[in-house]
């Protein structure tokens, strides 16, 4: 289903951006009656979603991966009201392609909504009437987003940034849920904050990550460039680059020591770096960065090590060539979770 529908010539033909060679494309792929209407159905959403698009860079396969959830999701709930005589094929095939016609509607519907606001969801919380929230949510993969400040931020999957519309008041705040990269705009005048549960971080100008996820124990901030101070109800303590902040929740504690601040932040500039990784480390790193589960057999956690640059391949391809390095092998199921083991 991936290859059959051209994702990308709907998106950029949606944003007037087709080039002459990619509209005879996208008209050849138009010309079919089922693929017209999915477009119609593309059109009605676009239209009501683009006033609340911003600049955004969106990672393809995470979305996808997203789609094919929700898609499997709906198809397990509609498969409850299958018509019951199957000996009707008639009947039947008119059912299924039903089915059919509205997963692809409902994925494109998806798609569309994920690649026009950025992979955001976009929300306004009102509360004084000078002053209201907005807020971003992404749900797959990555997205970037620009401040009022210039300031640009990158938010990873299930993150939500939030600020106030007086941002540029005072303080520059942002609240994070999940994980984010700045790369901050100077302003003296009104120092940068970026606000997570139970501590905070203030800088003026520089380039960072944070990792606050609700389920964790602990927060994590590392310093690329520039310097920022963390504040806790206890204490206040400086991070220079190329150093990583631990902020235990529990015992509202920082530590600090160097760390390998670059695999930190890389998600955030299209590439991954392994060196010497083992099995377990790239795992984790793989499952945030294609929004998928993964199971991964213990007695391998340890057992192989890799050494590669991951940039915008498919999953499958990277676990392709992962088997042909060392004896492991995978599989996705239909909730597509993946299993990996040794090679029997």
């Amino acid at each position: 289903m991936k290859r059959n529908i051209p994702w990308d010539l709907i998106i950029s033909k949606l944003k007037g951006e087709l080039t002459a060679s990619d509209e005879q494309l996208f008209e050849k792929w138009l010309s079919v009656a089922e693929h017209k209407g999915l477009f119609e159905e593309l059109q009605e959403v676009w239209k009501q979603v683009r006033a609340k698009a911003v600049g955004y860079t969106v990672d393809t396969d995470s979305c996808w991966n997203e789609l094919m959830r929700r898609m499997n999701e709906k198809e397990q709930t509609e498969s409850l009201n299958k018509p019951k005589d199957e000996g009707n094929k008639t009947t039947d095939n008119k059912h299924k392609a039903i089915i059919f016609m509205r997963k692809y509607v409902a994925a494109a519907c998806i798609l569309a909504v994920l690649f026009a606001s950025a992979s955001f969801y976009f929300g306004i919380k009102v509360g004084r009437p000078e002053v209201a929230q907005q807020t971003y949510t992404n749900w797959g993969g990555k997205s970037k987003i620009v401040l009022p400040d210039g300031t640009t931020a990158w938010a990873h999957s299930k993150t939500s940034l939030s600020y106030n519309t007086n941002f540029k008041v005072k303080e520059r705040v942002v609240n994070v849920t999940g994980e984010a990269y700045f790369d901050v705009t100077h302003d003296k005048n009104n120092p940068f904050i970026v606000q997570m549960d139970g501590v905070r971080v203030v800088v003026h100008g520089t380039k960072f990550n944070v990792e606050a996820f609700p389920e964790s124990d602990n927060i994590y901030v590392s310093l690329q460039k520039g310097s920022v101070s963390l504040e806790t109800a206890k204490e206040q303590r400086m991070l220079r680059p190329g150093e990583i902040a631990t902020y235990n929740k529990r015992n509202q504690g920082i530590q600090i020591e160097k760390g390998n601040v670059n695999l930190a932040v890389s998600w955030a500039n299209d590439q991954i770096i392994f060196r010497n990784k083992n099995l377990e480390e790239i795992s984790l790193f793989l499952s945030k960065w294609y929004n998928v589960k993964i199971n991964l057999s213990p007695k391998i956690k340890d057992q192989f090590r890799y050494t590669f640059t991951l940039r915008h391949e498919p999953l499958e391809e990277i676990l392709r060539i992962m088997s042909r390095i060392h004896p492991i092998e995978y599989s996705f199921d239909e909730e597509n979770v993946v299993t990996i083991d040794k090679k029997k």
